[in-house]
């Protein structure tokens, strides 16, 4: 797994190679990140991307995604975060 990380408070920006489950930790672990970017996560889902909404929304001001298959429950969060 190869990880590049910028500043720890501010941004998280990850390679190929990292799980939903790390993902989860992360966020767990990491309550104040501003920015997330996850480009290449395997399976990443909508319950996936609803969790790290709901930890980090109020002070997350970006969030990158790949190429993921989400259903509109998933699109309905994102478009209703506040930044």
């Amino acid at each position: 797994m190869s990880t590049v990380l910028v500043n720890v408070k501010e941004m998280f920006s990850f390679q190929q190679g990292l799980s939903r489950t790390t993902v989860h930790l992360i966020v767990e672990s990491c309550q104040h990140l501003k920015k997330l970017s996850l480009p290449y996560v395997q399976q990443f889902f909508d319950d996936d991307v609803i969790h790290v909404i709901n930890k980090l929304g109020k002070q997350l001001t970006t969030l990158v995604l790949g190429e993921y298959q989400l259903t509109d429950v998933a699109n309905l969060y994102l478009s209703n975060c506040t930044r």
